[in-house]
């Protein structure tokens, strides 16, 4: 850290002609990336840090060629000869997300007047943004394709749907998503795609929206954009205030371009789709394998939004059976109470995992569990014809059943699990956690993980979900 601070102070003495006297690190979001608000006398500025420089070069891009065009965006004050820091003008601390969260809904009318600026110059930058605009300086796609979608149908199943022990038929799913994928293709291609365009990303500067956080934008349809705005599951807006958003938006680009407004109406519910199901696999990454639990307090909100989906466009539904059935699973499994967020009932999160890289995500809701360290039992990783095979197999299991110390090490672990359930379930709590680690969590783990599962599948009281984390995240990056 001292000598990402040092960099930047560098830059910034460079720049301003005077070091900084105080160098605060910024919340971090989603991303590797680190931020820090540099300052002296009356020069603030915003220092970035981030290694991988295909990255920051996109970023820088699109960042000066919307700042030429009278876009909102921060300006970019300087760059390190090794291209890993920067320095923005600092746009303060106030995000659109945190208006959005105290604003009066009693006043509709008055408080969408910013939401409508927003919108606005959303259009602005989806249009006017993409003339001139190099996308091949776009980073790692540059554009909206059958093969991005499935990226991120992908991401939503091995980071979410597997993870929370989801049961589905992989090649009817796959199938629906290429459905969908066709579906959402009869779009036009040809604007900027914000990709991650949400209130979070709206800075609001003397009352201004300003943007930030495109880089991963690229050349792409107007709709997904305007559904990961007004269906951002902690902005929580009201379905009517949508409705009227999405009308003026539709209005908005109009304007500045030819577009049909009744087939955007009616394929805009495909977009909203894609968009929760892009923020479901988000939310599991961030949350299961990166273990940052705030992520997963996110999903009942993205549930609620997927319900109302499920209520009122079934048309969308009618060609992707099995993808809906999934979502009326994760809308059963979740909800929202008047308190906090929730699961309907006493849910066992059984999960393997190696020791070589961490421990799993705790739930947010009040964390802990049980954690079994498995690695003093045999190990069939340590024999060459099991090297390859996991847990899964039957061979390996067959191994492992030989021992008689892994039978004993399951009951005793089974006994405690089985005691904390009951009590669980008698004083209403919502959640456990139970884990099996082993050196690569692969073998032994995976093995004491599903006869954990199978043996608590049996009591019907409760829920059972199961995440091979390793396997899960070796396979997801497989496909």
């Amino acid at each position: 850290m001292k000598n990402i601070t040092t960099s930047l102070s560098a830059l910034y003495n460079e720049y301003f002609g005077v070091a900084p006297d105080v160098i605060t690190p910024l919340p971090q979001g989603g991303s590797d990336r680190k931020y820090f608000r540099l300052s002296a006398e009356d020069k603030s500025a915003v220092g970035a840090y981030n290694t991988d420089i295909q990255e920051n070069r996109t970023f820088i891009y699109f960042t000066n060629h919307f700042y030429e065009k009278g876009i909102p965006v921060p300006q970019v004050l300087a760059v390190s000869p090794d291209e890993k820091f920067y320095l923005l003008t600092d746009l303060g601390n106030s995000s659109l997300l945190q208006h959005i969260e105290n604003m009066d809904w009693s006043d509709a009318e008055q408080q969408v007047l910013l939401l409508e600026k927003t919108l606005k110059l959303l259009a602005q930058v989806q249009v006017e943004g993409a003339k001139g605009l190099d996308f091949s300086k776009c980073f790692q796609k540059s554009e909206f394709d059958l093969q991005s979608i499935m990226w991120d149908f992908y991401y939503f199943k091995y980071c979410f749907l597997k993870p929370i022990g989801f049961r589905f038929n992989e090649a009817q799913l796959d199938a629906d998503f290429k459905t969908m994928g066709e579906m959402l293709l009869q779009q036009p291609v040809k604007y900027f795609h914000y990709r991650d365009f949400q209130s979070r990303n709206v800075m609001l500067f003397d009352g201004e929206p300003y943007f930030i956080d495109y880089q991963g934008g690229r050349k792409g349809p107007l709709l997904y954009d305007v559904a990961s705005f007004l269906y951002q599951a902690k902005a929580n807006l009201p379905e009517g205030v949508r409705m009227h958003l999405f009308d003026y938006y539709l209005s908005e680009v109009s304007q500045i371009t030819e577009i049909d407004k009744g087939q955007s109406k009616e394929i805009f519910p495909a977009f909203v789709l894609f968009r929760i199901i892009q923020t479901f696999g988000a939310y599991g990454f961030r949350g299961f394998f990166e273990r940052r639990p705030h992520f997963l307090q996110s999903i009942p909100l993205a549930a609620k939004n997927l319900k109302l989906l499920l209520t009122n466009s079934c048309d969308l539904f009618k060609g992707i059976p099995t993808l809906k059935t999934i979502c009326e699973g994760i809308v059963d499994r979740f909800q929202e109470s008047s308190e906090q967020h929730v699961f309907k009932r006493l849910s066992v999160q059984v999960a393997s995992f190696s020791y070589k890289k961490g421990y799993p995500a705790e739930h947010p809701e009040h964390g802990g569990g049980f954690v079994f360290d498995c690695r003093g039992l045999p190990n069939p990783g340590r024999i060459n014809k099991y090297k390859m095979l996991n847990g899964n197999d039957k061979s390996v299991v067959l191994y492992l059943e030989e021992h008689k110390e892994v039978d004993e090490f399951f009951n005793h672990a089974l006994g405690m699990v089985q005691a904390t359930v009951q009590t669980y379930y008698s004083r209403g709590f919502k959640h456990l956690s139970v884990s099996f680690g082993c050196t690569g969590g692969q073998h032994r783990s995976v093995y004491m993980a599903n006869r954990m599962v199978t043996a608590l599948q049996k009591d019907g009281r409760f829920a059972v979900t199961l995440n091979h984390r390793e396997l899960n995240a070796y396979k997801g990056l497989k496909e």
